[in-house]
């Protein structure tokens, strides 16, 4: 009797490991319906850092949901669709002072509107290159892009829609940190004859973060001083797109880079009254000196913005 319960025993123990090993791990198979999607689009809108010049090369990127690689290529076709920039602009941009606008045509060039997401991989990407040498950098320029068709797998029922905005750069754009004194100057005659411009009484220090934008291949834009140069901290003025607007022809300042050299031209946007100046770009950082009138004082600002 006990070697019979033993037999009986022994039999159910291999049994259930038999079973054990024939467990399938669920993540073997896929889990999900695999759907196809632009990267991106949750957020309806992403940006893309595009430099000045012609022929730059951008991308929006696809990727396809799931648990598993795909075992095949799958094709996907995109087209323009620049309806969802009216949407948005309608439903979050209302009060801006700059909404976002369709880029032209001319200034786009898709050699192909379909791409692959190769087998084995997660994500595509749709290139494409952009002509900006003519972009207005005060401007929002923006393509829309969605997914017309998918071959073989299925299309998202969201995520399918993407803003594209460019942001416009150039090698000397980009965050900087301004270190850099204020002086008065006098007027003192030169035994010879004439006149120069001396530096008179102590120097006001200046610093604080500074954004540089680019405005051209080898132009960049800078506000004076500490002047408010972010258009959010302007939000507490009546109008807040035109006084940051005014504050950019009033307070704004270019370098200009000269041909085939590391020197760089100090000259206004529109109405700062800058009468000399020069800065040179070196180890990523510009020393810079200008002056400018004020009501009727002449001041010196020099220094440099370092990365």
């Amino acid at each position: 009797m006990k070697k019979y319960k033993f037999r009986i025993l022994f039999s159910l123990l291999a049994a259930i490991a038999f079973s054990a090993c024939e467990v399938v791990d669920p993540m073997d198979s896929e889990q999900y319906q695999k759907d196809i999607y632009i990267v991106g689009a949750y957020n309806k809108v992403t940006v893309f850092e595009v430099p000045y010049g012609d022929g730059q090369d951008a991308f929006i990127s696809l990727a396809v949901s799931g648990t598993m690689k795909i075992d095949q290529d799958v094709d996907v076709t995109l087209e323009r669709h620049d309806d969802i920039i009216d949407w948005y602009n309608n439903k979050y941009m209302l009060d801006a002072p700059v909404k976002y606008q369709p880029l032209d045509t001319e200034y786009i060039n898709v050699p192909s509107w379909t791409t692959a997401i190769r087998s084995g991989q997660v994500y595509g990407r749709l290139p494409f290159t952009v002509n900006s040498s003519d972009l207005h950098c005060d401007s929002l320029y923006a393509i829309g892009f969605a997914i017309e068709s998918v071959l073989n797998y299925h299309k998202s029922r969201k995520d399918t829609a993407l803003i594209l905005t460019l942001k416009l750069i150039n090698e000397f754009s980009g965050n900087y940190r301004l270190e850099a004194e204020k002086i008065t100057l006098r007027e003192e005659e030169l035994p010879e004859g004439g006149v120069q411009w001396v530096e008179s009484g102590l120097p006001v220090p200046v610093s604080i973060q500074r954004t540089l934008t680019a405005v051209s291949a080898d132009t960049v834009r800078f506000f004076h001083e500490k002047q408010k140069e972010t258009l959010s901290e302007y939000s507490n003025s009546w109008d807040p797109g035109k006084d940051y607007f005014d504050a950019i022809n009033k307070y704004g300042i270019k370098f200009g880079k000269q041909i085939n050299t590391n020197t760089f031209s100090v000259v206004p946007w529109s109405d700062m009254n800058i009468v000399d100046g020069e800065a040179t770009f070196e180890n990523n950082a510009f020393t810079f000196w200008y002056d400018y009138i004020d009501g009727t004082t002449r001041y010196r600002m020099k220094g440099t913005f370092k990365r």
